[in-house]
C-alpha cells in the first residue's frame, strides 16, 4: 500500500474539502498527480529560490478522516514556487539529477502555483493512504 498525493487549487476551503473522499480529481478541481513523490512543498520552495525554510509557512489541516486528507499550503510556499521561472527548474533537475518525468511534475506543481496566484485562488494539498 502506498500514499496517493496530489496538489491542487481552488477558490475556497469548501470547495476544497470536496476533495477529502475522492480527491480533487473526482471533485473536478485542477491537479497535479504526484502519486509516489512526496516532497514538501516549502522544502521545494526554499531549494528552487535560494531562501530559507523558515520564511515559508506551515500548511493548515483543511479535513481529514480515516484514509485521507487536505491541507492549505502556505502563501509564502505558493508565492515562491510560482516565481521560479524555467532557467532555473532546468538548473534544479541538473543539481539534483532529475529525470525528465520529475522535471516535468515539479514544472507542472510550479504552473499550478502560477495559476492560483493568478486567480487569487488557494492550493491544497490531497494525501490519501
Amino acid at each position: 500500500m502506498g500514499v496517493l498525493v496530489d496538489y491542487f487549487t481552488a477558490d475556497s476551503e469548501q470547495a476544497a474539502r470536496r476533495a477529502l473522499s475522492g480527491g480533487p480529481h473526482a471533485a473536478r478541481l485542477p491537479y497535479v498527480d504526484c502519486k509516489g513523490w512526496i516532497d514538501e512543498p516549502d522544502t521545494l520552495a526554499a531549494e528552487l529560490s535560494g531562501r530559507d525554510l523558515s520564511e515559508f509557512g506551515d500548511s493548515e489541516m483543511l479535513a481529514e478522516d480515516e484514509a485521507s486528507a487536505v491541507e492549505r499550503l502556505a502563501p509564502q510556499t505558493v508565492a515562491a514556487l510560482a516565481a521560479v521561472d524555467d532557467a532555473r527548474l532546468r538548473e534544479y533537475a541538473e543539481e539534483e539529477l532529475l529525470d525528465e518525468l520529475e522535471l516535468e511534475r515539479i514544472t507542472a506543481l510550479r504552473d499550478l502555483a502560477r495559476e492560483a496566484v493568478r486567480l487569487g485562488q488557494g492550493m491544497y494539498r490531497w494525501t490519501c493512504v
